[in-house]
């Protein structure tokens, strides 16, 4: 890619800082999400990790990072999992 001008080169190199940083902080998200999801079959504290899991996607989403429906989604989804999960393990428990 030719960029010739100053301007062009600067946005290009922030546009790769940015580009790290995103990739980054969704890397995390996903990291902390599937920690939650562990956290139902484990000993660790389910509502401590799914909070951190939904505080990192609410600051993605904050930035420009995810957008906010995106966010709203990933959280849903989570939540929903972390439900079945319990649900599964509870009724094995029973019967």
């Amino acid at each position: 890619m030719a960029l010739r001008h100053k301007s062009a080169q600067k946005r290009h190199r922030q546009s790769l800082k940015r580009r790290m940083i995103n990739r980054s902080r969704k890397s995390t998200i996903k990291t902390f999400t599937k920690k939650a999801l562990a956290a139902v079959n484990g000993t660790d504290d389910l509502a401590a990790a799914q909070s951190k899991a939904e505080s990192l996607i609410d600051k993605a989403a904050k930035g420009s990072t995810l957008h906010k429906n995106t966010a709203a989604r990933k959280k849903s989804r989570l939540a929903k999992a972390i439900n079945k999960a319990r649900a599964a393990q509870e009724g094995a428990q029973q019967g």
